[in-house]
């Protein structure tokens, strides 16, 4: 067959772009660029978790709250550290562990219900936890002056 010399010209045109480019075959994925922290799922059916939220400094928030508690005595204090550090450590896990936390959160709601509720809007929402200490602290000083 004898093909008119137009069309040969693309045609080769065409495969020269193709062999400049990269060609990975079919099916394949091709990433480029930097892809530190990402999340790269090869096959069908696979189930992604990313855990790359740091928790650490939510942590230290509470951690500070917990230590400037006026009503908590010291040694309440440290066992209250010591269960929100298994919180911590617990939520750090790739399938975190909900009855255990959930315990270490009825222990902490036995010492001071409100370090609970601090603790839970600060893991929910960092911005609103912040607000919630700070709504805390307004009242304390508001009942501190009017006694």
């Amino acid at each position: 067959m004898i093909f008119p010399l137009k069309y040969v010209l693309i045609h080769v045109l065409a495969e020269k772009k193709k062999t400049k480019g990269l060609n990975a075959g079919d099916g394949s994925i091709v990433i480029g660029g930097n892809v530190q922290g990402s999340n790269i799922v090869i096959g069908d059916h696979n189930t992604v978790s990313n855990q790359s939220i740091n928790i650490s400094p939510l942590f230290q928030n509470i951690y500070h709250y917990v230590d400037t508690h006026p009503r908590l005595q010291a040694g309440k204090k440290q066992d209250a550290k010591e269960e929100l550090k298994e919180i911590e450590t617990a939520l750090k896990e790739s399938k975190p562990d909900e009855s255990f936390i959930a315990r270490r959160f009825r222990n902490l709601k036995r010492m001071a219900p409100d370090i609970v509720e601090v603790a839970f809007e600060t893991l929910k929402n960092p911005l609103g936890g912040v607000a919630e200490v700070i709504k805390r602290v307004a009242k304390k000083m508001v009942e501190e002056a009017n006694t």
